[in-house]
């Protein structure tokens, strides 16, 4: 009997190992914020977002009496 031959090195499939999954927060971070596709809505949110916090901030600071009318 002759030796077995030995197994080609693809026999097993590659030699690379699995990518690995993306997290929940790095497909969120990659697909839907900095996705291209969502640029302009992303934009929307992030102006309504500071003219909020602008508000508030008008809101707290001593110029809001301006605002109230006096009699």
């Amino acid at each position: 009997m002759s030796a077995p031959t030995p197994a080609n090195q693809l026999y097993l499939g590659p030699s690379g190992g699995q990518p690995e999954p993306q997290g929940l927060l790095s497909y969120i971070w990659n697909e839907q914020i900095m996705n291209p596709a969502n640029r302009d809505g992303n934009l929307n949110i992030a102006r309504a977002v500071g003219l909020f916090a602008v508000g508030i901030m008008f809101v707290r600071s001593d110029l809001a009496s301006a605002l109230v009318p006096v009699f």
